[in-house]
């Protein structure tokens, strides 16, 4: 079974901005990383993805540490960061891909593609911020990786693509994926996360288990948020 396991990892500039941070997730887990702005989550995943470097703990994937080619290999990362350039067709965008990645499978990305709506032939200026993330994360996942991270995925997505991304992300986690989500958007996120991380740069955190939380408050995930962000947990 495939295992990511985040050890005692702390990240800091001129102020710390988490720290003493440990979990474990196995695949088939989607944990939803919330909190407010500043609080980390984007900073947590480039830490994982390997684009930033932690100042203390370690990270690692099967036992594996990040600077192997096994950890490497099984990363896919989501993040708000435009790579492509404007004139570019979503089909130049996919043949890219293909010559980057050996492991990357262009039927899988056309496929999730055709499923969205959206045509290889459209240039990227002309696609809708929502649309631009959708393409992004339909050639992430196609990647085949074990590990997907996606930063605020749901950002510039109307109700009915949220849906449409939900799905996707529940299909791929029965594919041996162990997934983590960064979002401000916790309306209706009850049915996607397995589990939940709150940031904090002032406390400890952990990941709790969203079923046995909600049970535990008999709350949804957002009332659990907002009444958290009363009490200033995050």
């Amino acid at each position: 079974m495939n295992k990511l396991k985040v050890n005692n990892i702390g990240k800091q500039y001129q102020k710390s901005i988490f720290q003493e941070l440990s979990f474990n997730l196995n695949e088939g887990q989607i944990l939803g990383v919330l909190g407010k702005n500043g609080t980390g989550k984007t900073t947590l995943l480039d830490c994982i993805s390997g684009q930033r470097q932690v100042s203390t703990g370690s990270i690692l994937y099967n036992d594996q540490p990040q600077n192997s080619e096994l950890f490497k290999s099984s990363i896919a990362y989501v993040s708000t960061t435009n790579y492509f350039e404007q004139t570019e067709t979503v089909q130049q965008i996919l043949m890219e891909y293909t010559i980057l990645f050996p492991e990357f499978r262009l039927e899988k990305a056309v496929e999730q593609l055709e499923i969205w709506n959206i045509s290889p032939k459209q240039k990227w200026l002309e696609l809708s911020e929502g649309t631009k993330v959708k393409v992004k994360i339909a050639c992430e996942y196609a990647k085949e990786t074990s590990i997907l991270l996606l930063d605020e995925p749901f950002a510039y997505l109307d109700y009915s693509s949220r849906i449409q991304v939900k799905k996707m992300l529940r299909r791929a986690s029965g594919e041996e994926k162990i997934i983590l989500v960064s979002t401000n958007f916790i309306e209706e996120m009850d049915t996607l996360f397995t589990d939940v991380l709150f940031m904090n740069p002032f406390r400890y955190c952990e990941v709790i288990n969203l079923e046995d939380l909600r049970e535990q408050k008999n709350m949804s995930l957002k009332e659990i948020y907002e009444e958290e962000a009363n009490d200033t947990f995050i």
